[in-house]
């Protein structure tokens, strides 16, 4: 081992240390920051499907006339109790819009026009990669499924399930519902508002129990046709 991992490796365990220290008086809180995974639960036999998280970036609110400027997807295998196995693929590409990107955006994502220039999102490689999925889930399915189905035809034909809307995360214990507020309920942060980042934090939460009920976040995100029981 090299003199610099090792001393990355006690820096690391002195900082986790401190964390568990500061963990131990109730005056102080500590969030982690998330490390996306892609095993969650090791196979034990049990029926697998497989799902999509998915989130878009835009340039703008109106899907009639705004335009997708990046999509994200992670697919995923999951059993019908809600508990998540891993993770299949990621999907992360950027596009080139027709609509100038407005400085706000750039501001929120960080994307900007020289960043997508001459992207393009194959519509052939979209369809290849959510064509399996039994469900597609989004934190606010009301929005991002406006703009994928009218850009790309394989999601009017799936099941959809909104994390956002059909979970009580207040009564649930948490802050708000945003996915900010969710990972630090569950003592996480990420660097939020860039489509895989969010979608990586979205499948955390969603594999974890409910801080009230302790139900799994997956199996309280329904899809439209019952999968999960």
């Amino acid at each position: 081992m090299s003199d610099k991992r090792f001393g990355d490796e006690q820096h690391a365990r002195r900082l986790e240390w401190l964390a568990a220290r500061l963990e131990a008086s109730e005056d102080y809180r500590i969030l982690r920051r998330l490390k996306p995974r892609r095993r969650f639960h090791d196979d034990d036999g049990s029926e697998v499907l497989i799902g999509v998280v998915l989130d878009v970036e835009t340039t703008g609110l109106d899907a009639a006339q705004d335009e997708i400027i990046e999509l994200a997807m992670v697919k995923f295998e999951f059993a019908t109790d809600g508990r998540i196995f891993r993770v299949l693929d990621v999907f992360e590409q950027l596009r080139e819009s027709s609509v100038a990107i407005p400085l706000e955006v750039t501001k929120l994502t960080g994307i900007d026009a020289e960043m997508v220039a001459g992207k393009a999102i194959d519509p052939d490689e979209v369809a290849a990669f959510a064509g399996p999925a039994v469900v597609v889930i989004a934190h606010n399915a009301a929005f991002d499924r406006r703009f994928v189905e009218r850009a790309y035809v394989v999601f009017t034909t799936k099941a959809w399930a909104c994390s956002l809307s059909q979970v009580d995360w207040r009564q649930e214990g948490f802050d708000g519902a945003k996915l900010a507020y969710l990972l630090a309920g569950y003592g996480l942060f990420h660097d939020g508002h860039r489509a895989s980042e969010d979608c990586h934090a979205l499948l955390e939460v969603l594999s974890r129990p409910l801080l009230m009920s302790g139900e799994l976040g997956l199996k309280r995100t329904r899809p439209g046709c019952a999968v999960l029981r």
